[in-house]
């Protein structure tokens, strides 16, 4: 039988399908047709998580365009929207597996959030806050405020975040969603999550991303690192709202 985890404070798909500019499956607001992204994110950003490491999966962010093309403008593969977009719900196809299913598996899973100056610090306080798992993208500079989609594999364990006041701030939720893996039982999260209040409307600095960590050395008796990889597979899907008729990039 699959297992089935849900995260505290997600509300079911009835309470928010209806919520904002038409529900999920609506093709129009109004005049207005939206860009509806339909995103293989593990797919993009790797499927494999190692022990002792972290990685953050963007749900989406600004990335000063839409992602869309002229042959189809009111669709597209990427999590980037263009500024002054809003995205009011993200529907959140999440499965964790082990990728050794005779060893146990601890998997923790966070959020960070990001708007204005929260992701224009410093690159001492980026490593402080976040550990370095978002950045600014280099190629446009602080000035434009665009945030890379993803920074890659980070070491951590709950160890080094329950340590850090400032990263249990930034970082939220990992404490809370711990999920052990065994027996090749998956862990399983599809619903439609209401978009933060910082990241509805895409701006300077704007970015929503999923933590995924792997600290399975203690529970498997193994030196830090040398625990098993868990596997993830991570689809999202969401629909952009721009202030104008979809602009192709």
């Amino acid at each position: 039988m699959t297992r089935r985890y849900g995260f505290s404070k997600v509300p079911p798909q009835s309470a928010v399908g209806g919520a904002g500019q038409g529900r999920m499956g609506s093709i129009y607001s109004g005049a207005r047709q939206f860009v509806r992204h339909s995103v293989d994110v593990s797919g993009l950003y790797g499927s494999t998580v190692s022990d002792a490491k972290a990685e953050a999966y963007p749900l989406i962010y600004y990335g000063g365009l839409s992602g869309n093309i002229a042959a189809t403008p009111d669709r597209s593969s990427s999590s980037t929207i263009r500024e002054g977009s809003r995205v009011n719900h993200v529907q959140v196809q999440l499965q964790i597996t082990q990728a050794d299913p005779t060893k146990p598996n601890n998997c923790y899973i966070g959020f960070i959030q990001t708007s204005f100056s929260d992701a224009q610090l410093n690159a001492a306080n980026m490593t402080k806050n976040f550990n370095d798992l978002i950045a600014v993208d280099p190629t446009t500079g602080e000035s434009d405020g665009i945030m890379l989609a993803n920074n890659g594999a980070k070491d951590m364990t709950i160890k080094d975040y329950m340590e850090e006041p400032s990263q249990r701030h930034w970082i939220r939720g990992l404490a809370k969603n711990q999920y052990t893996l065994y027996s090749g039982r998956p862990a399983i999260l599809d619903a439609v999550l209401p978009t933060p209040s910082k990241c509805k409307r895409a701006q300077f600095g704007m970015g929503w991303w999923l933590v995924i960590m792997n600290d399975s050395s203690d529970l498997q008796g193994e030196d830090e690192g040398d625990a098993t990889d868990i596997n993830v597979s991570l689809k999202t899907f969401f629909k952009e709202i721009q202030d104008i008729t979809p602009t192709v990039d």
